[in-house]
C-alpha cells in the first residue's frame, strides 16, 4: 500500500508540474505577444511624433522671414503668434479700412497690404513643401485673423466684441480686394481660415497706465495672426 501511495503521489506531482509548466508557458506566450503589440504601438507613436515634430520645425523655419521682419510683424514668443508691428488706429466705432475711417490711412493701408503679401509668400512656401513631399500629405494649417478692441470708458462689451470681429473681417476683405485671397482654390485642403473677434478678451493685452487711461488701452485696438499646423495621424 505504501509503495502504491508513493507512486500515486509522484504521478500526481508530475501531472501538477506539467500543468503548471503549461500555464507558465501560456502566460509567457501571451505576455510576449502583448509586449510585441505594445512595442509596435510605441514604434508607430514615436514615428508619428517624429513626423509631427519635423512638420512643426518646418513651419518654424518658414516663419522666420516673418519673425525677422520687424517693420511689419512683432512675434510674441510667449503666445506663439504675430501682431502687426505698426499701429492700426480706427476712428471711434469704425472698422472699415477706408479713408476717413482709419487714421493715417495712406501709410497704414500700404503696410497692411505688405503684411498680406508677406503672409501669402510664407503660405505659398508651405504649399510648395506639401506638394513636393508626400509625407506632408496629411498636413494643413489653421490661419486665424483676430481683431481686438480697446476697452474705453464708454464702451459696450457686446458692441466692442462685434466691432473687433468686423475689423478682422474688414482686414480679410481688404486683402481679398487687393488680390491676397487665402481661400482661393489653390489653398484648398491646405488652409483653414478663421476670422475672429476677441473684443476685450484674449491674453497678452496691454495693461492700462493708471495715470493715462487711454495711453496703453488704445494699443489693444490691433490685429493678431496665428498659423497653426494641423497634422493627421500618419499611422
Amino acid at each position: 500500500m505504501s509503495k502504491k501511495h508513493k507512486d500515486f503521489f509522484w504521478m500526481s506531482f508530475s501531472d501538477l508540474m506539467s500543468s503548471l509548466f503549461f500555464v507558465v508557458l501560456v502566460l509567457y506566450v501571451l505576455t510576449y505577444v502583448m509586449l510585441k503589440q505594445e512595442q509596435s504601438k510605441l514604434v508607430n507613436l514615436v514615428e508619428d511624433l517624429e513626423q509631427k515634430l519635423e512638420v512643426y520645425n518646418l513651419v518654424e523655419q518658414n516663419l522666420k522671414p516673418l519673425k525677422n521682419n520687424s517693420e511689419l510683424f512683432r512675434y510674441e514668443e510667449k503666445y506663439k503668434r504675430f501682431t502687426l508691428a505698426f499701429d492700426v488706429n480706427f476712428k471711434i466705432s469704425q472698422f472699415e479700412i477706408k479713408k476717413g475711417k482709419l487714421k493715417n490711412f495712406q501709410e497704414t493701408s500700404g503696410k497692411i497690404i505688405s503684411v498680406g503679401k508677406e503672409l501669402k509668400k510664407t503660405i505659398d512656401v508651405l504649399a510648395k513643401k506639401k506638394a513636393e513631399d508626400p509625407s506632408m500629405n496629411k498636413v494643413s494649417y489653421l490661419v486665424i485673423i483676430s481683431g481686438y478692441a480697446s476697452h474705453l470708458l464708454n464702451g459696450s462689451q457686446i458692441n466692442d466684441y462685434q466691432l473687433s470681429y468686423k475689423r478682422a473681417y474688414s482686414l480679410w476683405n481688404y486683402w481679398k480686394d487687393n488680390g491676397i485671397d487665402f481661400e482661393s482654390n489653390k489653398y484648398k485642403g491646405l488652409i483653414d481660415l478663421q476670422i475672429s473677434g476677441n473684443g476685450w478678451g484674449g491674453v497678452g493685452r496691454f495693461e492700462r497706465d493708471p495715470d493715462n487711461y487711454f495711453l496703453n488701452e488704445i494699443k489693444n485696438q490691433r490685429f493678431i495672426i496665428q498659423i497653426v499646423p494641423k497634422i493627421g495621424n500618419t499611422n
